[in-house]
């Protein structure tokens, strides 16, 4: 390869990483209102580094001692409350506190064991004072957002979570419901005959109500819709996102009824209830008889929220405590301190920028290739995190370490190979050469090993452990390809340079006949 050639591509690969770094790394003001938010600073956080999304609930009839201070003076009577802690029970509704207390802890373990099936990196369901429950969730919040340089972004990760604690405390029996007081069913079998439908009226609560704040009516009339299904769960492909249900075999009958009622009603709507919370609503224009039913959700989040409260209705796995509804989510520091975010990107920016100079110093002029290479896997890694909404933790960090050290070991032992054949007095075109064929399935058994493993925790594992396994997965493919890009860019490189053997920072031995 000629001189220029080489130059030209070292350039344009020199600028494609430039600009790739400025984008992932600086933000900067774009006018006097808005902001260009880097990549860095847009990806997801753990809570270490942007705190917890958390609210508190208390069993209805137990009030905190502000809410007690606000009643008026009659009914702060001892007849009325009992004081436990820092809370005031309403004795017509409990008249055994320790009882309550006791259905308080109970509840918090089905609570942890809902907000299990969620994937976080952390969480925190804790029982406070014996008759509060303290809920924690990530924020999820960006850097961006903690940091207050995208409100938007913030508001919409605590609604986040406010949804998310609301789904999981919804309680009670799953019930379909309509909006219709009468349906008119039509017959295709009698001739087009039509007949009407009541759907059965709440006995229970009015309280049922649509996002519009319309009354509904139960269609599955006086029979549990929880025998109606095996489960529920949610599944995503890609960027689609499903719930899916499983019937029962007599549920697959009783549910083609219902949908044929549905179908026949004003809206075409059917509502799934969890107790008073609407969890579902289903657009039905057809009768459906199937052995389960998939619904489509807009997000990943929507689909386990819905799955994991229908489920837990559909397997009696009920909470023994009426709660209040949520109303105030608040978001805590970061766990490890309010800068621990930006400490984290200097400690990883001071160890990428070591293990460059170890290279440069080890490798000389090859160790600029190399040193390119880990860039450019650590961009990667960056834009991937962004990408693919990786909340990152100090373990997604710690697994991006281990994706550029891949990449620097497989080049680590190329290197050592070509210097072991450079001092049997080989050529360095030879020693490359064959260096790259000897050490191709030491190489490539590594990858295949931490390929294998990080599919496992990625397809297996929940939550953070998911998490690094998809990081992972991404950074081994990454170091694979870059470790052949860096035979073709040393390549490039030292095209222009006469002594190929002091360009690796070699020495040639030469071996004279006696």
């Amino acid at each position: 390869m000629g001189k220029v050639k080489s130059v030209v591509i070292t350039v344009i690969l020199a600028l494609c990483m430039a600009v790739a770094a400025f984008f992932a790394f600086i933000s900067f003001p774009v006018g006097k209102i808005h902001r260009f938010n880097s990549i860095a600073s847009t990806i997801h956080l753990g809570a270490e580094y942007s705190g917890y999304a958390y609210t508190t609930v208390t069993p209805k009839g137990v009030l905190t001692a502000e809410e007690y201070n606000l009643l008026g003076e009659e009914d702060k009577t001892a007849d009325k409350y009992v004081q436990s802690g820092s809370f005031y029970v309403e004795k017509e509704k409990y008249d055994d506190v320790e009882a309550l207390k006791a259905q308080v802890a109970s509840d918090a373990a089905k609570l942890n064991a809902r907000f299990g099936q969620k994937r976080y990196s952390s969480y925190s369901v804790a029982v406070e004072d014996g008759l509060a429950l303290k809920v924690s969730v990530p924020t999820n919040y960006t850097y961006a957002a903690y940091k207050g340089y995208d409100t938007s972004s913030s508001s919409s990760d605590i609604n986040t979570a406010s949804a998310v604690f609301a789904s999981m405390l919804a309680d009670g029996s799953l019930t379909l419901r309509t909006i219709d007081e009468t349906i008119t069913l039509t017959s295709d079998e009698d001739g087009g005959a039509s007949s009407t439908y009541n759907p059965r009226p709440d006995d229970l609560t009015d309280e049922a109500l649509t996002q519009d704040g319309a009354k509904t009516y139960l269609l599955t009339g006086t029979d549990d819709a929880a025998d109606y299904f095996k489960g529920v769960k949610a599944g995503h492909f890609g960027t689609q996102y499903s719930i899916t249900f499983d019937f029962t075999e007599a549920g697959r009958e009783k549910f083609a009824k219902v949908t044929t009622r549905a179908a026949s009603s004003s809206d075409q709507i059917l509502y799934f209830f969890v107790g008073d919370t609407l969890v579902l609503s289903f657009n039905c224009t057809s009768t459906v008889d199937a052995p389960s039913l998939s619904l489509q959700a807009d997000s990943l989040d929507t689909a386990e929220n819905a799955a994991i409260t229908l489920d837990s209705a559909v397997k009696g796995n009920f909470l023994g405590a009426d709660y209040n509804a949520v109303s105030e989510v608040l978001a805590s520091t970061a766990s490890g301190g309010e800068n621990a975010a930006l400490f984290a990107f200097i400690a990883s920016l001071i160890v990428l920028v070591a293990l460059v100079v170890l290279s440069i110093v080890f490798y000389k002029k090859l160790g600029i290739v190399n040193a390119m290479m880990a860039i450019i896997s650590a961009l990667v890694e960056v834009y991937a995190l962004q990408i693919i909404s990786i909340q990152v933790t100090f373990a997604v960090i710690l697994t991006c370490f281990i994706g550029v050290g891949v990449l620097m070991v497989s080049n680590a032992i190329v290197f050592a190979e070509v210097k072991r054949l450079v001092g049997t007095g080989r050529t360095m075109q030879a020693s490359v050469k064959e260096a790259y064929s000897n050490v191709l399935m030491s190489v490539t058994d590594i990858h295949i090993v931490l390929l294998a493993a990080a599919l496992l925790l990625a397809t297996v594992a929940v939550g953070e452990l998911a998490a690094c396994g998809l990081i992972l997965l991404i950074a081994v493919v990454a170091s694979y390809v870059l470790y052949w890009f860096t035979r073709f860019m040393w390549y490039v490189m030292s095209s222009p340079v006469r002594d190929k053997f002091a360009f690796a920072g070699l020495k040639r031995v030469v071996y004279e006949d006696d």
